[in-house]
């Protein structure tokens, strides 16, 4: 028999503590963009995994959440605490991160491909969300030497940095898909139209992008010449864009894998990313969700 073919999310998870305009809270809230980009694969699939290091403080509730939702044989169990953050919202709706883990204890204890050796089996696709240029090249060496069809790296912010460009230039051609937002991709190229950085980017060896650009939708294109604006999905009820990003993310490989059709992809991208703004926190119910996914789809596709 065959072994299971699953997707993964390699990154981070992130325990938040969120404090809302008029001083109310909601602590030790499960969160990280392996998380959120696992649960937009799940929108799709049922095989859905995360690879990320945890700490042995990891609350009960949010140990259950991910043993629910997700497989978790990649999961890396460390002494060192979980990874925490503070997240202030204003009533303007900004939002001011507060990292309270030392980052570079927070580098050090990022899971590593060797301590996954026989346990990922022939994935079908990799969310990479990592340190550059390590752990991120030994993980693509890694997803490759195990037979991964998909790899689509979403990458920090910190490295989206036109002084960089000579790397991005060496790392791109490395993976299939290079999905930064925006600001990242401005920040990369130098350019600010998004039509001239997208043909930016696929110069410099990327073979396909999905662009994120919030309310605005998503660009979509390869170097066959495809190349597609995808609308957002309004939300029910907008409660927080945490982790939307990451969550386009995740349906947008599922649905690449599935049928190799880009526009197709973006579109299950964006239905992933607006469940992902109805709620604080990275979980959401499992009930009905893929009624309600087939139902967002055939609404975008109204509106493109």
């Amino acid at each position: 028999m065959e072994p299971l073919r699953k997707f993964y999310s390699i990154g981070s998870i992130i325990i938040d503590d969120i404090v809302l305009p008029d001083g109310t809270t909601r602590m030790g809230i499960l969160g990280g963009g392996a998380v959120h980009a696992a649960m937009g694969m799940r929108v799709w699939t049922d095989h859905a995994g995360i690879i990320a290091s945890v700490g042995s403080d990891l609350p009960q509730k949010s140990r259950k959440e991910l043993e629910e939702t997700f497989a978790t044989e990649g999961l890396v169990w460390r002494k060192t605490p979980t990874a925490r953050a503070w997240q202030v919202y204003e009533s303007t709706g900004h939002r001011t991160e507060v990292f309270r883990t030392d980052f570079d204890q927070f580098l050090q204890s990022s899971a590593l491909p060797g301590e996954l050796k026989g346990v990922v089996i022939q994935p079908a696709g990799f969310h990479i969300q990592c340190a550059t240029p390590e752990p991120f090249i030994s993980w693509i060496r890694a997803s490759r030497q195990l037979g991964c069809d998909l790899v689509l790296w979403e990458p920090w912010d910190l490295f989206c940095r036109k002084e960089n460009q000579d790397e991005f230039r060496q790392l791109l051609p490395l993976v299939d898909i290079f999905s930064p937002n925006l600001t990242e991709a401005r920040n990369i190229t130098g350019y600010f139209d998004v039509e001239d950085v997208s043909r930016a980017l696929l110069s410099c060896g990327a073979r396909m992008i999905a662009i994120r650009m919030g309310a605005d939708g998503s660009l979509v294109a390869d170097r066959g010449g495809r190349s597609h604006h995808i609308p957002s999905i309004p939300p029910d009820g907008l409660v927080d864009v945490t982790g939307a990003g990451n969550a386009y993310c995740g349906g947008f490989l599922v649905c690449l894998a599935e049928t190799g059709d880009i526009l197709r992809a973006g579109k299950c991208g964006a239905v992933s990313a607006s469940f992902a703004l109805e709620q604080y926190g990275a979980i959401y119910p499992l009930a009905g969700l893929r009624e309600r996914a087939a139902e967002r789809f055939e609404r975008i596709q109204l509106l493109s």
